[in-house]
Order: C-alpha cells, then sequence, then structure tokens
C-alpha cells in the first residue's frame, strides 16, 4: 500500500510542476499576443486618404485656415492627408471638381450659379464665407469716391471669374453708363501690376486682398464693397461631386470637421497660421496675409442669420443671391435654389 500512495505522491508532484510550467509559459506568452494582436490592427488600419483640395484662387490671406489645420493635425486626426492647390478662378475651380480631377474646391458660390443652373453635378457642403468681400478697388489719386466715378475710367477684370460675373449686377443696381467704362481684361495675377503701372484706374477685387497688396506697394487706395451698393451675395463656399456625397459622406464629413476646426482657431493661432501661409510662396509678404486674414475673417458669418454655426448654408442667403442673379444676371432655371446646396455633412 505505501509504494502507492509514494507513486500518487510523485505523480501529484509531476502535474504541480506541469501546471507551474503551463502557467508560467502562459504570463510569457500573453503580452507577446497581445503585442502581436496589436500590431496586427495597426498593421489592418487603412493608411490616410489623400484629399486635393483646390484653393480659387493663389494663396493669400482668406486662405490661412486651411494651413494652418494641416499645420496643427487636424486633418491628420481625421485620417486625410490634405493636398492644398492653388487656383486660378472659381469657374475653373467648378470644372474640376466636376470632371473629378479634385476632390473639394474653394469656390465663389455666385460665380457658379450659371453652371449650377444648367446641371453641373456639384453641391456646396459648406458656406465659409457667405458675406461679401467683392469691391471696386481704386487708385485714390484717380478721384474715385463712389461707383459712378468709374465712367470715365479704366477698370481691370479677369474674365469668367466671380467678380466679372456679379460686376453687370453693380451696374444695374447702381444705374451705371456701363458703355462710359472701359474694361481692360488680364490674368488674375496681373490685375495688381496694372493698376500699380497706371494701366488702370482701378480693379475689380476684394476689400479684404488687393487693397493690401496695392497700399504696402506705395499706392493708396478706395475701397468701394458691393455689399455697400446694393449687391450682397454669397461669396466662399466648399464645394464636392454628388457622386462623392452619395458614396463616400464619411469622408467629406471628416473634412469639415476638420475645417471647422481649421477656422475656428485662426483667432488664437494668427501669428502661426500667416508663418505657415507664407511659408508655402517664396512671394508672399506675411504682413499683407495678416491683413488681408483680418479683413476676411468677420466675413464668415451669416448676415442673415448670425448665429448660424460655420459652415451652415442659410437659405436666406442662398436665396438672396438667387433672386439678385435671376433679376440682373439673366438667371433661368427650374431648379430650387435647394438643389445647390446641402447641410447633411455638417458636423
Amino acid at each position: 500500500m505505501r509504494w502507492r500512495e509514494n507513486i500518487g505522491r510523485c505523480n501529484m508532484k509531476k502535474v504541480q510542476g506541469i501546471s507551474i510550467l503551463c502557467i508560467a509559459l502562459i504570463l510569457l506568452l500573453v503580452p507577446i499576443v497581445t503585442s502581436w494582436a496589436s500590431g496586427a490592427k495597426e498593421a489592418a488600419k487603412p493608411g490616410p486618404t489623400t484629399v486635393t483640395f483646390r484653393l480659387n484662387w493663389k494663396t493669400t490671406g482668406p486662405h490661412v485656415a486651411y494651413y494652418l489645420g494641416k499645420s496643427l493635425g487636424y486633418y491628420q486626426e481625421e485620417n486625410i492627408d490634405l493636398q492644398i492647390l492653388e487656383g486660378t478662378g472659381s469657374v475653373t475651380v467648378a470644372q474640376l471638381i466636376a470632371n473629378k480631377s479634385d476632390m473639394i474646391g474653394l469656390a465663389d458660390a455666385t460665380a457658379l450659379m450659371p453652371s449650377l443652373a444648367k446641371g453641373m453635378p456639384i453641391k456646396a457642403i459648406g458656406m465659409v464665407s457667405p458675406k461679401s468681400s467683392l469691391a471696386v478697388v481704386a487708385r485714390k489719386d484717380r478721384n474715385i469716391n463712389t461707383l459712378k466715378d468709374l465712367e470715365g475710367k479704366r477698370l481691370a477684370l479677369t474674365a469668367g471669374d466671380s467678380l466679372t460675373q456679379i460686376w453687370p449686377a453693380v451696374v444695374a443696381a447702381n444705374n451705371l453708363n456701363a458703355g462710359k467704362i472701359e474694361l481692360v481684361y488680364v490674368d488674375a495675377a496681373a490685375k495688381v501690376p496694372v493698376v500699380l503701372e497706371g494701366k488702370a484706374d482701378a480693379l475689380l477685387g476684394s476689400s479684404a486682398d488687393q487693397n493690401f497688396i496695392l497700399e504696402e506697394r506705395g499706392v493708396p487706395v478706395v475701397c468701394l464693397n458691393f455689399a455697400d451698393y446694393g449687391v450682397n451675395v454669397l461669396n466662399l463656399a466648399l464645394w464636392a461631386h454628388v457622386d462623392t456625397i452619395k458614396q463616400n459622406p464619411d469622408l467629406l464629413r471628416r473634412f469639415l470637421r476638420a475645417t471647422k476646426k481649421s477656422l475656428e482657431a485662426w483667432a488664437t493661432n494668427k501669428e502661426k497660421a500667416v508663418q505657415v501661409t507664407a511659408a508655402t510662396r517664396s512671394d508672399l509678404d506675411p504682413k499683407v496675409i495678416a491683413k488681408q486674414a483680418d479683413a476676411y475673417f468677420p466675413l464668415l458669418k451669416s448676415p442673415n442669420q448670425p448665429s448660424a454655426p460655420l459652415l451652415t448654408n442659410v437659405a436666406a442667403d442662398w436665396e438672396q443671391t438667387f433672386q439678385l442673379m435671376k433679376q440682373y444676371r439673366g438667371l433661368e432655371t427650374t431648379m430650387k435654389v435647394t438643389d445647390f446646396y446641402t447641410n447633411e455633412l455638417l458636423p
């Protein structure tokens, strides 16, 4: 009987030894398996989505928020690799979005209405600046103090851009004699130089843009804002193709969320915003960019609904512009103005 007890004791010790060994192995393997699982999960996580974002113009003060947001990592947090591309006018931007060359564009809503009315397959997914900064920027030494004073003068403008398209509404609303205003058509980048050189007396531009450039170069100016002369129209909006809206709404929501944060961050990061924007091109003057941005950011609130969150497409703002376009630009369409925009993707 004793030999059986001894065998039992030996077997028990073996079992205990094996159990202890198993526990030790498990304790050793748990962190390895956990680490492997974590690594596998990271490997499975998709990389950032590249989003091409086309600006309406060459980089200026109104664009600082996008460069700021990118530098602060807001787009990266949304798993977006944002590629900011300069533009050459709102109509061109719309065409690039419509043919899917770019994913998202910044363009003037007023300039695009004729194309939208003809069925261009894009929509405004966010309204950046519902208040107009459009203006005649005139040399002070040319004695242009009202729009009527433009008669007999030379006005620089760019064919097809938002300013040129809305200009007839300003002429009509103020009973100007268009035949007495000499129109000097030049490339967008040439408007400031021709005024500096005296080849034009004024230009169609923005009270948050070219006026600062001209004054920095020693030419005092007068700004005649369209809004002060009865033509307050929508300004810059964010645009996407209708297919992108249907097929990839989550990506657009993430882009808009990062963009809203970027716009809000401007107030407390002005110096950094100017710095990172000026670094994108060697010919950009940080002082001019800062002045442009200071003048532009008050335009982000809706004139009809100031309490509306940033990027909201306010119905009254759109309707106001829609009626101006129909009245002064001969806009004809069976579409409703609500067909031109959506708030469904806003954060």
